[in-house]
């Protein structure tokens, strides 16, 4: 890993996870729901142990769905810092980004008003969210969000039509798509 990004952020929602098939697996405290909480917890803990491996001397994980209270910590190396619920401070949501100096995206969906699986930003209420006529993506706010703290977005993996969109926004971006299709 480079020595500029040994401290990871993961930003994670669920559903561009890999056990997120329906909105009822998006929708909480629904058997299907319990069911891609358990997937996602196993995508974040894959990367986490891959970005250890990779050399990471810190990875903090902030579960993005919801409440806050998607992830089974229990599960997820140790090592990381698990962020919980939502937080006040200078990033909505997150509060402050400490030590990381990379974000990585997993799991994120397609912004609202486009045709990607489950597709909004941060809620479902905003028809679309534009910019100059443009339509934002989650992965858009949260790297304007987080670019004052010299945080670099690295990763991102969704549904095809999310990293479609992320890539476009965020040039250079590395993304893996999602096959939602299955089920």
């Amino acid at each position: 890993m480079s020595p500029r990004f040994q401290h990871i952020l993961i930003i994670a929602d669920i559903e561009g996870s890999s056990g997120c098939f329906s909105y009822r697996a998006s929708s909480f405290l629904t058997p299907e729901w319990a069911r891609a909480c358990a997937d996602m917890t196993r995508d974040v803990s894959a990367v986490v142990s891959s970005l250890f491996e990779a050399g990471a001397e810190t990875v903090a994980v902030k579960d993005f769905h919801r409440t806050g209270y998607n992830l089974l910590p229990e599960w997820i190396d140790s090592r990381a810092e698990w962020i919980p619920g939502y937080r006040q401070g200078p990033v909505p949501g997150l509060g402050e980004p400490g030590r990381a100096q990379g974000i990585v995206f997993l799991g994120l969906h397609a912004a609202s008003g486009t045709d990607g699986f489950l597709a909004h930003t941060m809620t479902s209420r905003l028809k679309d969210l534009k910019v100059n006529g443009r339509i934002l993506t989650e992965a858009e706010l949260f790297s304007a969000s987080l670019a004052p703290y010299g945080l670099r977005p690295l990763f991102f993996s969704g549904c095809p039509t999310a990293c479609s969109q992320a890539e476009a926004a965020l040039p250079g971006l590395q993304t893996l798509a999602i096959d939602k299709s299955g089920g």
